[in-house]
């Protein structure tokens, strides 16, 4: 297994340009610094006001309440960056409950951004894809600018911190928009080790997910609904995501060393979706499920679980639907032909399915957008559907799902280890039982990627007693 630093940028870009094959064009880490320390705050000043060069500075974050050990992490934060210059303290929109990451919350940010050098961000996935899509917008308008993005985590609960890219939520339904990556990454591990270990249970369920997502992600290309594929996100995620799995015990307990390998691992997951720019290595089927939660909370009266408390419960249901349905698909459905007229249908159903959650229309049509650009290109692929079907026929597709998709039982006792969730229903916001059995039918619906749920649904597999038997194991 390959011994990646997730601080040595330039070591790491080196290590890809060797790896690559012939042709292959992977995007190169943009990222100047990361740095993981037990304490980092004399090194966030020194890069911030390294890049500000005399500009001024603004600190961007919410308003949930921080620590780092037993002081008040954001006015902390603050006081030492004021000492070496002009600091302005902006705080992002907050719902009831949770910060979501909105659009609209990254516009209106990146309406204020011209007076600065460098804008910071102080928090959790959320406020990080807030702030890093604000700058992507404010650079798109102003291409001579050169604002600057420094990233400090205050928990290792998402793979959002080194991504070139944004998730937030479009007219109620999670997209993953192009962005930029930051400038610097810096973690202070006493401050992420000071958030609720729930947290690190969260990021440690975000990063587990490749365990079913590198599935979805080979499945998509080879039947013809992706055109890139490359094991090198795999390959540079390797040794982070065991180390974080054999320290399981150590996440569950909070521990230095723990926290650690959840913050190691949650940063080069980032960097292995941002160099074939797309989360498709690490997000599949089980990241559907999970959006499919989020978009359905306001209908349902709850707040929002923990994204990768969701991530983690959806992946251990798909890797049991791996196991049920890999050899159960109906592979002369995959590779009939589409009828002329089937877009009519699709939109039937979706309007079926998702007209109870938004009776103005907004979100179904964001949903149909993605839905429809999906089967119209399924219509499309026939030749490589058809393929792909001679393929798993003469078991030609097996050792790579064996070697890239994890067992039930293997990522069960991983999450139970590490303190994790395993059901729906003991999340920190319990998802009803009649949602999760709807996420697990339909969520496939929701976006263009093509997942291990439209391959199960397209082969005839996913009925409703399947998805209830995948629900109670």
């Amino acid at each position: 297994m390959d011994q990646i630093d997730a601080c040595d940028v330039k070591g790491i870009n080196e290590s890809l340009r060797a790896w690559a094959r012939p042709g292959e064009f992977i995007r190169p880490i943009a990222i100047e610094q990361v740095v993981v320390a037990d304490d980092a705050l004399d090194a966030l000043v020194d890069v911030v006001w390294q890049m500000a060069a005399g500009g001024k500075v603004l600190l961007v974050c919410d308003h949930t309440p921080m620590r780092r050990g037993s002081d008040d992490l954001k006015p902390l934060v603050f006081d030492r960056l004021s000492r070496r210059g002009s600091v302005q303290l902006r705080h992002v929109p907050v719902q009831p409950g949770r910060c979501h990451a909105k659009l609209e919350a990254a516009q209106e940010l990146c309406s204020e951004l011209g007076a600065y050098a460098v804008v910071v961000s102080v928090g959790s996935g959320t406020v990080t894809d807030i702030t890093k899509y604000a700058r992507h917008l404010f650079v798109e308008a102003n291409p001579s600018s050169r604002l600057r993005f420094v990233s400090f985590p205050t928990a290792a609960s998402v793979t959002a911190f080194t991504s070139a890219l944004a998730v937030l939520s479009v007219d109620g339904v999670k997209r993953t928009l192009s962005s930029r990556a930051p400038d610097a990454v810096i973690c202070d591990l006493r401050t992420i080790a000071s958030a609720p270990a729930i947290m690190s249970q969260a990021g440690f369920g975000d990063v587990l997910a490749r365990s079913v997502a590198y599935g979805d992600y080979y499945l998509a290309h080879v039947v013809g609904m992706d055109d890139d594929f490359s094991v090198l996100p795999g390959r540079l995620l390797a040794q982070a995501e065991q180390e974080m799995l054999d320290r399981a015990d150590d996440v569950a307990k909070a521990t230095l060393p723990g926290v650690r390998s959840v913050t190691e691992a949650v940063l080069l997951a980032g960097m292995a979706m941002s160099i074939v720019n797309q989360t498709a290595p690490i997000s599949g089927w089980e990241h559907v499920i999970s959006h499919f939660f989020d978009m359905t909370a306001k209908y349902d009266g709850r707040e929002q679980a923990l994204h990768g408390g969701q991530v983690g419960v959806a992946t251990l249901l798909a890797a049991r639907a791996y196991e049920r349905a890999w050899n159960a698909l109906d592979l002369n459905r995959i590779a009939a032909d589409v009828p002329a007229d089937a877009s009519r249908a699709w939109r039937r159903r979706v309007e079926s399915t998702f007209g109870k959650y938004d009776p103005a229309g907004k979100l179904m049509a964001e949903i149909w957008r993605d839905y429809d650009k999906k089967m119209t290109r399924w219509a499309q692929s026939g030749e490589a559907r058809r393929r792909f079907v001679d393929r798993k026929r003469a078991g030609e597709l097996d050792a790579f799902i064996a070697a890239n998709v994890r067992t039930s039982r293997a990522v069960e006792d991983y999450l139970a280890r590490a303190g994790a969730p395993r059901t729906f229903d003991t999340l920190d916001e319990p998802i009803p039982h009649e949602t999760a059995h709807a996420a697990v039918q339909f969520s496939h619906l929701i976006r263009a990627r093509f997942t291990l749920g439209d391959l199960l649904d397209q082969g005839g597999w996913l009925n409703p007693d399947r998805a209830a038997a995948l629900l109670g194991a």
